[in-house]
């Protein structure tokens, strides 16, 4: 029995041997498999140009591979790594096409532009303002005033026994116009006085009276600066009242109180605030009155120095 056991091995001997050298090429050649699956030997390296420089379609001058298994492979493999060859291909143009007008699109939509509304209202302050006018243009038309000064007679003739005192004048001015030429009429209330010697007795004679002259006023200048002006017209005259050392004497109503005559002065306006003060000195010439008629007998001037102050009625 034991014979027949050794005998049993050593003919199993050798068989087992033969099969170990065949098994061995086997077990090699079976981990190289994944070798064969490997990103280089199944992507070579011609191929990859070949599909990508055919950007209209499908590639039909590739490189042809050993097998359709390697073509599925790349495939698997691009897949895996998010390449899309003709997606990226053709759609990379079109996205950057996309982006090209879109910006400036966008640019144009947000940027800020004005409402005509807006535009018109911008514009029209200049509109308004655009007629420009010569200075002093926005003065009123209508001025008003103020005047006082002092009067003083003035004889063309000698008066034996008179002789001229100081006397007072006021009233109100109107003047209608602003260019060089105005009409400018006044209400003034005027005392003159004379002292005279009359028996060794001094006595002090005054008349009251309320003049109106009507003048022609040339001026020079503008409102908006200095001025000289000329005033010349007529006058008209009532005799208010007449006084002997302060007591009034009675008057009666007769025609003679109404006297006209003629009146000039010369004077000057002085820029001062929406204004101007003035400076004048006139005379005025009596020429008669309504009882006697006109006559040029008289040889008294009624002069006045008077100072004052005239403004614009509605303003600039």
């Amino acid at each position: 029995m034991r014979s027949f056991c050794s005998f049993l091995l050593l003919s199993l001997l050798p068989v087992g041997l033969s099969v170990a050298q065949t098994s061995t090429p086997t077990s090699s050649t079976g981990p190289s498999k994944p070798a064969t699956t490997s990103r280089p030997a199944v992507k070579p390296p011609a191929t990859r140009p070949a599909v990508t420089d055919n950007q209209g379609g499908a590639s039909t001058n590739a490189t042809p591979t050993p097998s359709t298994s390697s073509n599925r492979q790349q495939e698997l493999y691009d897949q895996y790594h998010g390449i899309n060859k003709k997606t990226t291909a053709t759609t990379a143009p079109a996205t950057a096409e996309k982006q090209a007008v879109s910006r400036p699109a966008s640019r144009i939509e947000s940027s800020p532009t004005p409402a005509p509304s807006a535009r018109t209202e911008t514009a029209s302050p200049p509109a308004q303002s655009a007629p420009s006018s010569p200075a002093g243009s926005s003065e009123s038309n209508v001025r008003i005033g103020l005047r006082g000064g002092v009067t003083y007679l003035v004889f063309t003739e000698q008066r034996a026994g008179a002789d001229p005192t100081v006397g007072f004048v006021g009233g109100i001015t109107f003047n209608f116009g602003k260019g060089t030429l105005s009409f400018q009429p006044e209400i003034n209330y005027a005392r003159y006085s004379t002292k005279a010697s009359i028996l060794g007795l001094s006595i002090t004679a005054a008349s009251d009276l309320v003049e109106v002259p009507l003048f022609l006023k040339i001026s020079s200048g503008t409102y908006e600066g200095n001025r000289f002006f000329l005033n010349v017209g007529p006058y008209a005259t009532y005799i208010a009242g007449v006084s002997v050392d302060g007591k009034k004497e009675s008057l009666d109503d007769s025609n003679t109180r109404f006297g006209f005559g003629a009146a000039a002065g010369i004077g000057a306006a002085i820029k001062a605030g929406p204004g101007h003060f003035t400076v004048e000195v006139r005379g005025h010439y009596p020429l008669g009155d309504i009882e006697n008629g006109f006559s040029t007998d008289v040889n008294t001037i009624f002069s006045q120095a008077t100072l004052g102050y005239i403004f614009p009625l509605g303003g600039r």
